[in-house]
């Protein structure tokens, strides 16, 4: 078995979801775990913006909506 990384996704639920992610894994590979697009979202590690095909550290994981009008 792979070594996996804990990592606590927002705003699933009000307290937040834990999960496992294989070490390595990217964030575009945590969106496709979550079955997010990843062009509708912008995500944040510990509060800072982190890049989609970054490798995913343990922390609190914020996703947020990306939101666009016109």
């Amino acid at each position: 078995m792979s070594p996996q990384v804990e990592v606590k996704i927002f705003p699933e639920s009000p307290e937040g979801q834990i999960i496992d992610v294989p070490d390595g894994a990217t964030y575009e590979d945590l969106l496709k775990i979550l079955d997010i697009n990843q062009e509708l979202v912008i995500l944040l590690n510990d509060g800072q913006a982190v890049p989609i095909d970054g490798t995913v550290d343990s922390g609190t994981i914020s996703i947020l909506r990306a939101i666009s009008g016109g």
